[in-house]
């Protein structure tokens, strides 16, 4: 509340106003007598309209009107507000509420405080119209359990548009996946060097609704670079590939289903997934990369003399750029 003057206040008249608070409070009483083996007693609330939309109710005590009254161990516990025939559905800041009445602490005039906090109502039919109760889990000796009312079940979750079941490895993934499935590391300086111009082509979330040829593009130089210094280098090409005769011409490397193999099974062991619920077929993999082979090296006796490198680096590459590598 704000409140503008036309004139300056003194002390006195702030404080006044201050404790007057806002709008017109009433002393409401509830009649307990009943319930209670004390004459003329009640629980009494100060209570006032609070805003357009609700009622403010503030400080219960349980008072008898009777002076000579002197009521002990009387225990009240789980207090709560009903409006027009049904509790509150919120603002019961009560129902913690377990305080016992002392003759101690009874003071004929002002009762026993129950609790010194306020709580908001919200208002329903109006002031002129609006009726207000009270329930107890227990007053005096008797009580009556509180059960909390069963929540409503939760509607049907809404139908979703379909999600895929797969993503994308971002542009971390592919270099790391690369460089283990390869042996290379990505510190080497010609693959960091090709990684710094590729790593903003390559994606960088992993829905695969985001797809882009130009991901595929990226992640395909990439590959390259990572299987050129895999097959540069001597020793680490023939721990990759043991067996293999690097030496040879494309038309004799490649002769025979099981020199083929030998490039194709290394890759395919290291860049396929094993185990997976989607997962590319090892079969289909290796049929596709002996394909592969097959054309590179149709030029027979006429391919250059570095044809058989370039055959394996461009098997490499074909199975680590491939999905195998940017699905998860």
């Amino acid at each position: 509340m704000v409140a503008i003057h036309n004139r300056a206040l003194n002390q006195a008249q702030i404080t006044q106003n201050f404790e007057a608070g806002v709008g017109e409070r009433f002393y409401l009483l509830f009649s307990v007598e009943h319930l209670v083996s004390v004459p003329d007693s009640y629980v009494l609330f100060e209570a006032s309209q609070f805003d357009s939309y609700s009622y403010l109710f503030n400080k219960p005590a349980f008072i008898s009107l009777d002076a000579s009254q002197d009521p002990d161990q009387l225990r009240i516990r789980g207090l709560r507000i009903g409006i027009n025939g049904a509790e509150a559905a919120v603002g019961q800041a009560y129902a913690p509420l377990d305080r016992t009445v002392t003759a101690a602490g009874y003071e004929p005039a002002t009762g026993f405080g129950l609790a010194d906090i306020g709580t908001v109502v919200a208002l329903d039919k109006g002031p002129a119209a609006d009726e207000f109760f009270l329930t107890f889990e227990q007053i005096g000796t008797q009580s009556h359990p509180y059960v909390e009312p069963a929540p409503a079940p939760l509607p049907p979750p809404p139908d979703a548009d379909p999600a895929p079941q797969v993503g994308l490895r971002t542009f971390e993934e592919i270099s790391a996946s690369m460089s283990a499935m390869t042996g290379v590391p990505a510190i080497n300086a010609n693959v960091a060097d090709t990684y710094g111009r590729v790593r903003q082509q390559l994606p960088t979330v992993e829905n695969i609704e985001g797809f882009l040829s130009s991901h595929q593009v990226g992640a395909a130089q990439l590959a390259i670079e990572y299987c050129n210094e895999l097959v540069d280098d001597a020793a680490a090409r023939a721990a990759y590939f043991p067996g293999f005769d690097f030496s040879a011409p494309a038309a004799a490397a490649f002769d025979t289903p099981a020199e083929r193999a030998l490039v194709t099974g290394p890759l395919v062991t290291r860049a396929v997934g094993t185990g997976l619920t989607t997962q590319p077929s090892a079969a289909e993999v290796t049929a596709e990369v002996d394909a592969l082979i097959g054309r590179l090296t149709a030029c027979g006796a006429a391919c250059a003399a570095d044809r058989t490198e370039v055959v394996v680096k461009a098997a490499c590459s074909a199975v680590i750029g491939s999905a195998s590598t940017l699905l998860q």
